[in-house]
């Protein structure tokens, strides 16, 4: 058996006896939180974090008095909050802009620890909500059509990665964060040009309703601008600092394939132009051999590709390689 955490080819290309050997290594494998991810620090991200069972009040008291994260806001979520005798159950966490720097990892897992001390939890309401600053696409439109060409063709796993340790969406995820690939086809079974078309990110019309909102996305832009970003809402909520931390490193990766050298533009048109849809319910499903392509596209270190398959595979789930 190879050493997976240190092997650096192609993950699809092992064996059928090696993938069998990695899955069963990954039942008893942990996730550790890390210092830092290996991004640029120039790409910049911020969290919604949200949370429940306890009083909205009492979180934005003790975030408040903590002069270790002074521009952390807390306030109400309705998708989230419940209303008992009188007082708000629940809420959001929204964090300060962020780098892949130690003192703001380090800042998330206080934050973390302050949630779970006040008996914070998360349930079946709420959401976990990554934006990243816009400047990730530079002033080229381009490299965020191929960004929503590759979130349409693994879209399926995309979800799923971001179900967290659980094999299901939030019962509400409809309502607030829409797969975009099957409307996206549309658009462009009618418009053989959609694509070519697009001058503007808000112009593909993806808003809070959506997995990805580019309505946040007010222009195209070099450097890290507050409030210019792009919103990846479709993942649940969590409060496991080790899953927030890999659901950021994937997202943030899966941005930096788009705008690298390493980017393949053919591959990525005939998937895309390739593409069968499915329903929601069918991204609950293993698709093994697209979870491996998608890794080894978009990661070039074996620490990454391993973290991904952890929490894309579930635990209760059985892989078996055809």
């Amino acid at each position: 058996m190879k050493d997976y955490l240190n092997y650096t080819g192609d993950l699809r290309k092992l064996s059928k006896k090696d993938l069998e050997w990695l899955f069963i290594k990954l039942l008893n494998y942990q996730m550790r939180y890390r210092k830092n991810l290996g991004i640029s620090p120039n790409m910049s991200f911020g969290l919604e974090i949200e949370f429940s069972h306890v009083k909205l009040k009492d979180v934005a008291a003790t975030f408040t008095q903590d002069a270790n994260l002074p521009f952390w806001c807390v306030h109400e979520d309705k998708s989230c909050e419940e209303l008992i005798d009188g007082e708000v159950l629940g809420g959001e966490v929204s964090t300060d802009i962020m780098h892949d720097l130690p003192l703001d990892w380090d800042k998330l897992s206080k934050a973390i620890a302050l949630l779970k001390k006040l008996k914070a939890k998360t349930n079946h309401q709420t959401g976990l909500h990554v934006h990243v600053g816009s400047q990730i696409f530079k002033e080229d439109i381009e490299n965020v059509c191929r960004f929503v060409k590759i979130w349409c063709v693994f879209e399926h796993v995309i979800f799923k990665f971001g179900y967290g340790n659980t094999r299901f969406p939030r019962p509400n995820i409809l309502f607030f964060a829409q797969p975009i690939a099957t409307a996206t086809k549309l658009k462009c079974k009618y418009d053989a040009n959609y694509f070519k078309k697009i001058r503007v990110p808000q112009a593909l019309n993806y808003d809070k309703k959506w997995a990805v909102n580019f309505s946040n996305y007010q222009a195209l832009c070099q450097e890290e601008e507050p409030n210019n970003t792009i919103e990846i809402r479709c993942a649940n909520g969590t409060l496991n600092k080790s899953l927030i931390q890999n659901t950021v490193n994937f997202y943030l990766k899966l941005m930096e394939y788009v705008v690298s050298p390493n980017y393949d533009e053919d591959l990525i048109n005939h998937l895309f132009n390739q593409l069968k849809l499915k329903d929601l319910d069918e991204y609950s499903k293993l698709y093994i051999d697209d979870a491996l392509l998608l890794a080894d596209l978009i990661f070039n270190n074996p620490k990454d590709k391993i973290n991904f398959l952890k929490q894309y595979v579930k635990k209760d789930e059985i892989v078996f390689i055809r």
